[in-house]
């Protein structure tokens, strides 16, 4: 092999481009025995691999080693993980607001960082905070685990290579992105001032399954299924936004869905939504199918002066609202508010964020000038991929538009507890807001 082509693809495989396959894949087709070309990436990974180890660079050695305590009980690989990467980490039932969010550095993305585990979480979904100081950039990162990432402040771009494959999407604050999986991705703040994302990850359930987070950060695996280079992959146009036909078997609307289909949102707070009467009085709402993955969401909006219905569902679901302001109640067992042994009240503004734990019912309220919009990110929804597991967070939103007379989990504003509407409207005097709601059995 001439010696200027093996550069070229070390190159390469430096700055992404190609992934370590395709490096072991180009040099045995040249005819470059794999024990020499194993070393080459080992000198450019900075490791020393073993005479021994004929795996691509995956040292399962070293993994042995690390896991051979014969007393070991009960050590959770997520938990491990997230103490090794030195963040802070935040534990509730709510964040008020995210921007105002402590941060720390955080050496592996070469920016700063903050874990966030709220309870609702569960070890199904969680989140993490990232920002980038003005003219600075990531790493690059890619993951065996799907993302939802939310832009809450600054503008820049995101490199995204897969394979031979590479694009950039702009973005400015309000902008959704979901990268492919385990693609890599970079993010670059092009602003004067610090850019900060949310990305909702479902890296609890993918770390603790392997438990091998090398395997986890590092496999070079190249999902072509799911993303193939296709340069209208990350578009922005209303030609992504389409109505798909469901049927009641299978979807909570069974008169269709309107689903964004692009792996790039340019502005998820004036993004045009549509009517849904399902889940409560003046809602809007779409569906967010996000570079193929099966981890799902959606953005929902209700009018000023009204509430949603009350609904419950599997654990996982994060809420971070993108406008409004307002109240979410929380509360555990009975379908009367009032009877519940557990409440949480949620007051919650632009940048809050919020997650109902595991069959909890939980109601969204407007008592702002303004219409509440929310995006939400979880396993349920009405994607191309359903995850019938997970605490229910994949079967209990079919159930989501059912009375809980009918066994479902909706409770309908007529069976809802009285207790519910007189709170609403003491909060809209004290806000001097009308309130838009229909009076019950009207």
């Amino acid at each position: 092999m001439p010696k200027r082509e093996m550069k070229d693809w070390i190159g390469s495989y430096r700055a992404g481009s190609i992934s370590r396959r395709e490096f072991v894949e180009r040099a045995s087709a040249a005819g470059f025995g794999l024990l020499a070309t194993e070393a080459v990436l080992a000198s450019v990974d900075g490791k020393t691999i073993p005479a021994h180890t004929h795996d691509h660079g995956h040292d399962h050695d070293h993994a042995a080693e690390k896991h051979s305590d014969p007393n070991q009980t009960n050590v959770n690989p997520y938990t491990e993980f997230r103490k090794g990467e030195g963040l802070p980490i935040y534990s509730d039932y709510a964040i008020a607001n995210l921007r105002a969010v402590e941060v720390k550095p955080w050496k592996r993305m070469h920016a700063s960082g903050a874990y966030i585990d709220l309870k609702g979480g569960e070890g199904v979904n969680d989140g993490y905070l990232c920002e980038i100081a003005p003219h600075s950039k990531t790493s690059s990162q890619r993951y065996l685990f799907e993302e939802v990432v939310y832009i809450l402040s600054g503008e820049g771009e995101t490199i995204i290579r897969s394979g031979s494959h590479q694009q950039t999407i702009k973005w400015k604050a309000g902008s959704v992105i979901g990268p492919p999986l385990n693609a890599l991705r970079q993010y670059v703040n092009t602003g004067d001032k610090p850019a900060r994302f949310l990305a909702i990850t479902n890296a609890p359930v993918v770390i603790d399954l392997f438990h091998n987070t090398d395997f986890v950060l590092n496999n070079d695996y190249v999902f072509r299924d799911r993303y193939n280079g296709d340069a209208s992959f990350f578009g922005g146009g209303e030609d992504h936004l389409r109505h798909k036909q469901t049927s009641a078997e299978e979807s909570e609307q069974a008169g269709g869905v309107y689903t964004w289909d692009s792996g790039f949102v340019p502005d998820a707070r004036n993004i045009g939504l549509k009517i849904s009467k399902e889940r409560g009085a003046g809602n809007k709402r779409i569906e967010l199918q996000l570079a193929d993955n099966t981890m799902q969401a959606h953005i929902s909006e209700f009018e000023v002066g009204t509430y949603k219905k009350a609904h419950r569902h599997g654990p996982g679901s994060h809420v971070v609202m993108l406008n409004g302001t307002g109240y979410t109640l929380m509360w555990k067992g009975s379908p009367k508010f009032s009877d519940a042994a557990d409440h949480v009240r949620i007051d919650f503004t632009e940048a809050s964020l919020f997650v109902p734990p595991d069959g909890w019912f939980h109601q969204h309220f407007n008592t702002g000038n303004d219409p509440a919009r929310y995006l939400a990110a979880t396993w349920g929804g009405d994607g191309k991929w359903f995850m019938r597991a997970l605490g229910g967070g994949g079967r209990t939103h079919r159930l989501g538009k059912t009375s809980i007379r009918k066994g479902g989990n909706l409770i309908e504003y007529e069976d809802e507890d009285p207790s519910i509407r007189e709170i609403f409207e003491a909060e809209l005097r004290k806000n001097g807001v009308e309130s838009r709601m229909k009076p019950k059995g009207a």
